[in-house]
């Protein structure tokens, strides 16, 4: 996992946050060659395992942002009536 991310949250409504994590694009392209879903899908995730955060993730997005250069990551993440989420990598 990457050891520079930067981290920010908005509560909404109904225990629904919004999650945007940004990396910069050097490290990014240190691991990946390209900006996609699939790739983004496993980044939250394994965020969300570093961080012992049980929220479930819907609505993924990643944007690379060439001006600031830096991946930015979005999601929706949903606390209430959740259970404990287990992000075994190799479930998903």
């Amino acid at each position: 996992m990457f050891t520079d991310i930067k981290e920010m949250r908005k509560k909404r409504e109904n225990g629904i946050y919004d999650l945007t994590l940004e990396i910069s694009e050097r490290e990014y392209f240190k691991v990946y060659e390209d900006v996609d879903d699939k790739i983004a899908d496993n980044l939250i995730k394994q965020y969300l395992v570093n961080v012992d955060d049980d929220a479930r993730f819907d609505n993924v997005k990643i944007k690379h942002n060439k001006d600031r250069h830096t991946i930015r990551l979005t999601s929706e993440l949903h606390y209430y009536g959740n259970d404990h989420t287990d992000y075994n990598i190799n479930k998903r």
